[in-house]
């Protein structure tokens, strides 16, 4: 058996078997309970603190099997650590305080499980082999491991290195913005859908609780909220209207700022018009309404904000396929590379300003320069738009493809 463990005596039932804890993300810590340790003075051949080293990532805490009359850390008149004593009959007195049962009346079935389950994640065993060890069955022991998953007395977390994407500190320096995050895809995975998974991993650290959070929707932030594990309790702003893109209905826009809200606990703004209409005075009117207008105004006071950041190409904005070839032609003869929530940005950064703001119904310039602003940026192929926005100061923190971000460094080269 492996060191660290004491070897089963045949002469033994499998219910003697001993209580540990083990947690481990490339550590593991194996504590035998005192009923099932020597007794002071024995020759037990582990370390005095029972512990272990493991390599592979798990996470196996039996602490749901320890009995609920665990003793206080520190010495006092019923703890007979402090000077190593044991009881005649090698087992600790219950802690009266606690009301709880003594550690050596825990459950022998929970004691069996939690050996079973360090001999077999821990140290590797097979479960023929645990069977012949523990005089069971192979589907006894199988059983057995199954139910100390299902009980919590094994946990096992798996560490994927690609989560976190890839910080480009020296890409964002070249930007002049916060952070550049490279997302990578896992095996089946679409980019916009990586994309959306590490904005959803910046998206905790930047928001605070109780904080208001704007969201506007894309192709490849409709994924977020499939990739959010946890979100502080917050407030929602929903940045620009509904829309729709080949493939995806109005509904899936208007449902992402409610999934969101649902997630973080908090007030709702929805903004129930579209990104933009036919002509300003129809703007304007929709702008008057109450229910349009506290939204908008609920955006002055937005701690972070969740955008994509598209070219100005077809396929690449969520404006370009709203509007008619002359106004395409014109924003692209002045320059516009990129949009950013119907906002239209030239190569150097700059805002245009044109008739065509004045038919967007979203979030102002100004309201998001106050904010701090995670821009996904799906479109390859494309890196002015990325280089166009950093410089326009309506982003923080960027999260593109690898291609992207080889891309907008061979351009600032």
């Amino acid at each position: 058996m492996g060191q660290g463990h004491q070897a089963s005596d045949p002469g033994r039932s499998a219910a003697e078997a001993f209580e540990g804890r083990s947690s481990a993300v490339g550590m593991a810590d194996v504590r035998p309970s005192d009923a099932a340790r020597p007794d002071a003075g024995g020759s037990d051949p582990r370390p005095s603190d029972g512990r272990r080293s493991v390599t592979r990532v798990s996470d196996a805490r039996p602490s749901d099997a320890r009995p609920s009359d665990a003793r206080p850390s520190g010495a006092g008149p019923s703890d007979t650590r402090s000077s190593g004593a044991r009881p005649s009959d090698g087992r600790p007195p219950a802690d009266e305080g606690s009301g709880g049962r003594a550690h050596g009346d825990t459950d022998p079935e929970v004691s069996l499980k939690v050996a079973l389950a360090a001999e077999h994640f821990l140290d590797g065993h097979s479960k023929v082999e645990l069977a012949r060890r523990h005089g069971l069955s192979r589907f006894q022991v199988a059983r057995l491991l199954d139910e100390a998953r299902e009980e919590g007395i094994v946990r096992i977390q798996i560490v994927d290195p690609t989560a976190a994407g890839h910080d480009h500190t020296l890409l964002a320096q070249r930007l002049g913005i916060a952070s550049v995050t490279v997302a990578t895809a896992r095996p089946g995975e679409s980019m916009r859908v990586a994309i959306a998974r590490q904005v959803a991993t910046l998206l905790p650290q930047r928001l605070r609780e109780g904080g208001r959070l704007g969201v506007a929707w894309s192709r490849t932030l409709m994924h977020l909220p499939d990739a959010l594990e946890e979100l502080p309790q917050a407030d929602v702003v929903q940045l620009v209207g509904p829309l729709s893109a080949p493939g995806h209905s109005t509904a899936q826009s208007s449902a992402l700022v409610h999934t969101l809200g649902a997630h973080a606990g908090g007030q709702v703004w929805a903004l129930p018009t579209p990104l933009i209409v036919d002509s300003a005075p129809v703007a304007a009117s929709l702008r008057s309404m109450e229910e349009v207008r506290t939204a908008l105004d609920a955006a002055d006071t937005l701690d972070v904000a969740v955008v994509s950041l598209g070219a100005w190409s077809p396929g690449a904005s969520t404006l370009w396929a709203r509007i008619g070839a002359d106004e395409q032609r014109r924003a692209r003869e002045a320059g516009v590379v990129a949009e950013v929530c119907g906002i239209l940005l030239d190569e150097p950064g700059a805002i245009w300003h044109s008739p065509l703001e004045d038919r967007v119904i979203g979030v102002r310039p100004d309201q998001l320069r106050r904010a701090r602003v995670i821009a996904a940026a799906p479109a390859v192929g494309e890196p002015e738009a990325v280089i166009a926005a950093a410089r326009s100061g309506l982003v923080d923190d960027i999260v593109l493809a690898p291609e992207l971000a080889a891309q907008v460094s061979a351009l600032l080269d």
